[in-house]
């Protein structure tokens, strides 16, 4: 099932979230990035620079939290994630700029339905 990413109604992106951990409440996946990816990037690099400083990691939070992504579902139904990630993937081939999303999901009805 593809999932996307918006953002006051422009697409950020796309993911399948290929990868299920249901006992950490993660899914990550290929992201494919849409025409707003490119005002969301300048968010996510803040992640990627932050190398796990604590006020770095905030301040990356509240400029993603400010941009009011909307998470949904191929039905168009919005599902609600405790924390959302997105950063280059290592190793690219030919040093094309591929992505990553995880999401740490609780909404029980995602994970019971096997998406």
């Amino acid at each position: 099932m593809s999932y996307s990413l918006s953002m006051s109604g422009v697409l950020v992106g796309r993911s399948e979230l290929e990868v299920r951990d249901a006992d950490r409440k993660v899914a990550r996946g290929t992201f494919r990035p849409g025409l707003g990816y490119e005002l969301a990037q300048p968010v996510f690099d803040l992640f990627e620079g932050s190398r796990g400083d604590s006020s770095a990691l905030e301040r990356y939070r509240q400029a993603r939290d400010a941009l009011r992504l909307q998470f949904t579902d191929a039905g168009g139904a919005v599902i609600p994630v405790r924390e959302l990630t997105i950063r280059r993937k290592p190793g690219a081939p030919g040093g094309a700029a591929e992505y990553v999303i995880e999401i740490e999901i609780d909404h029980a009805e995602f994970w019971r339905a096997g998406s």
